[in-house]
């Protein structure tokens, strides 16, 4: 249970590194056009959620404060905020977000003994089989964790 709440913890660098683009400050720069809710694919939100869980999971082992614990926790959450989910992940995705949420505004450790919410069980069984082609995604990952045991981040 503890491996798969580091596995959560380190999955938020690449949740930062998907929804933050580099871009010019210049006046003349074109904005971004907003995103099309639900037509994200499903390697690029697995990915997000494996880089915060392990950047979660850093957090927890390096930080000094729970104030370090805490930006890292926002930091996924305003990354997963900003992708594109695919459509079926679009509602598990906004509460996800807040869940992220609570604990950063409140005790950001809280993520390693609150379960996280969970998508449908169709859609978490897709999302578990493609865990092992995403490079990000490592053992134990965030959607194919045993169903016997407490569901975790």
């Amino acid at each position: 249970m503890r491996r798969l709440l580091l596995l959560f913890a380190c999955a938020i660098p690449v949740a930062f590194t998907i929804a933050c683009s580099g871009g010019d400050d210049d006046d003349d720069a074109t904005t971004t056009p907003a995103l099309t809710p639900g037509t994200g694919n499903d390697e690029d939100y697995l990915r997000a959620i494996c880089v915060g869980t392990s950047n979660f999971s850093n957090a927890l082992l390096s930080a000094t404060s729970v104030d370090e614990i805490r930006d890292v926790v926002q930091e996924f959450a305003d990354e997963m905020r900003a992708l594109n989910p695919p459509a079926d992940l679009t509602e598990y995705n906004q509460q996800f977000v807040a869940y992220l949420e609570a604990a950063a505004e409140g005790d950001p450790t809280s993520l390693v003994t609150t379960s996280p919410p969970e998508p449908a069980d169709d859609v978490r069984r897709r999302m578990a089989a493609l865990e092992p082609t995403i490079d990000e995604c490592r053992d134990p990952t965030f959607f194919s964790r045993d169903e016997d045991e407490t569901p975790t981040p």
